[in-house]
């Protein structure tokens, strides 16, 4: 199987492994560059210093739970991942049409190569975007400009980055979304053309598909049986909607997306809630609820 977790980059050159421990004897593994899931099991044998270490991995579709379950993982379904089909041109609809239209009024795309400027450009826009006076997020995407990503640009006029999307290959056919940046005063139309122009390029490239990400709690309400730990989690999740606008992000993915594809967190043993209030913990979800309830 050549998909992988997302935010697991596909590579049979550079591996490596990245992880933090939730607990005394619990390993979140939230990204590796590796050639196939295949490898997970040399992961985990590797990580194994104690006979009873659990492990934790998020972002995985149903074919990569049910591949952990043969490895005695537990999974729950967590929220929907927005795919693009590259066969299928989302931008055939006129309202993004329209959009693209109106954003490429405004400056010109390009991919961007990758040196120090360049990560240094990135990392100013992240500090300009709309929420970049919160606590950010960690280790639920890839955050920098490494030499495994790729990072697109939608430059104005006057040489100024107004969006970014940071890209990473999930598999050889599947490339995934890591970074969605969009500067506070980017005019409208921005991020559509900027989504446009990767489709193109992923299209000409021999791609399949785009994964634009995970969105959270957004599950069929068929899938959460009552009171079980999916049922509980989502319902906390909703709760918290005045702290994490997943609703927003729903609807802005799937204005492109041409499939939706259930997303689960994997735990061996089992999922247990002291692994999913850590795993807030450690990527700052919790320090965000907390600010944004303050405020």
């Amino acid at each position: 199987m050549s998909t992988l977790p997302l935010s697991w980059i596909n590579s049979t050159k550079n591996t490596f492994v990245n992880y933090i421990k939730l607990g005394f004897s619990t390993f979140w593994i939230y990204s590796c560059s590796i050639s196939n899931i295949s490898t997970i099991a040399n992961i985990l044998k590797n990580l194994s210093k104690k006979p009873n270490a659990n492990f934790v991995i998020r972002g995985c579709n149903k074919k990569i739970s049910k591949y952990l379950y043969q490895n005695n993982f537990d999974s729950i379904i967590i929220g929907k991942e927005a795919i693009i089909e590259l066969g299928q041109d989302p931008f055939i609809k006129k309202s993004l049409k329209e959009l693209v239209k109106r954003g490429l009024k405004n400056g010109i795309i390009k991919e961007i190569d990758n040196s120090t400027k360049s990560v240094k450009k990135l990392e100013e826009i992240k500090s300009n975007s709309a929420h970049s006076n919160e606590p950010q997020l960690k280790y639920l995407f890839l955050d920098e400009f490494i030499p495994e990503t790729r990072v697109f640009a939608f430059i104005n006029k006057m040489n100024i980055w107004q969006g970014a999307i940071l890209i990473s290959l999930n598999s050889p056919q599947k490339v995934q979304t890591e970074l969605l940046l969009r500067r506070i005063s980017a005019p409208n139309g921005m991020m559509e053309a900027l989504i446009n122009y990767i489709y193109n390029i992923l299209k000409k490239e021999g791609f399949k598909e785009w994964s634009l990400g995970e969105v959270p709690f957004i599950v069929d309400p068929n899938d959460l049986m009552f009171l079980s730990k999916p049922y509980i989690l989502n319902k906390i999740g909703k709760a918290l909607k005045y702290a994490y606008n997943y609703e927003g992000l729903y609807y802005f993915k799937n204005k492109f997306a041409t499939r939706w594809e259930n997303i689960y967190l994997c735990a061996r043993p089992t999922v247990k809630f002291r692994h999913i209030f850590m795993l807030s913990a450690k990527s700052r979800l919790l320090s965000l609820t907390l600010y944004k309830l303050l405020r």
